[in-house]
């Protein structure tokens, strides 16, 4: 394949893509088909089938550059290094706010059953890697003797999953939660407990 042929092949996939990511967000993953993409993006629906095996494969491929859309977004919003405890909750408010302000990225994200597709690696990256912007994001706190260096990815994660369930209790309208501002409230105790 020439390059010029490889870009071409890459746009058309990225009008799937784009068209995909639009969808789930403003409709909701249970909106998409392939013929509704296909539309959307301008094309026939067996065309999509020259790019993705199924319907599977191009809602997994989606995730991935929604996610990349995310950390841009992250990376935009939030000053790194991070330098407090101020600062590191900023970072989770950002990010919780991404999925106040996007519920269906939310909802796709953890909730829609993805399988991995066939003839994808399973150490094929699918997201940026988390690890290092957790090891980076909470030095302040090995330096400062809050937090050991081995501890670094059970404080992150034990956030990360509290700030999902969190969002799942606000989306299911259980409790308090339902409001940002008790969202942001738990937030921070929960941080202030943690770090």
């Amino acid at each position: 394949m020439s390059e010029k042929q490889k870009r071409k092949r890459d746009r058309t996939k990225a009008y799937f893509l784009e068209a995909a990511k639009d969808m789930i967000s403003s409709q909701g993953v249970e909106s998409v088909s392939v013929r509704k993409i296909a539309d959307a993006a301008g094309y026939s629906y067996p065309t999509l089938y020259n790019y993705f095996q199924d319907l599977n494969e191009l809602l997994w491929e989606t995730k991935g550059y929604m996610i990349l859309d995310l950390v841009e977004v992250l990376r935009h919003g939030v000053q790194y290094p991070l330098k407090d405890l101020a600062e590191v909750k900023g970072a989770f408010k950002a990010y919780i706010q991404y999925y106040l302000d996007h519920p269906n990225v939310f909802k796709f994200f953890y909730l829609y059953p993805l399988k991995r597709p066939e003839g994808i690696a399973e150490d094929a990256p699918m997201e940026p890697d988390f690890s290092a912007m957790w090891q980076e994001s909470f030095q302040v706190f090995v330096r400062s003797g809050r937090l050991e260096q081995k501890d670094i990815e059970a404080a992150a994660k034990a956030l990360i999953y509290a700030i999902h369930g969190m969002l799942t209790l606000s989306y299911s309208n259980n409790g308090d939660l339902s409001d940002a501002k008790n969202l942001f409230r738990d937030l921070d105790q929960i941080v202030d407990y943690l770090l």
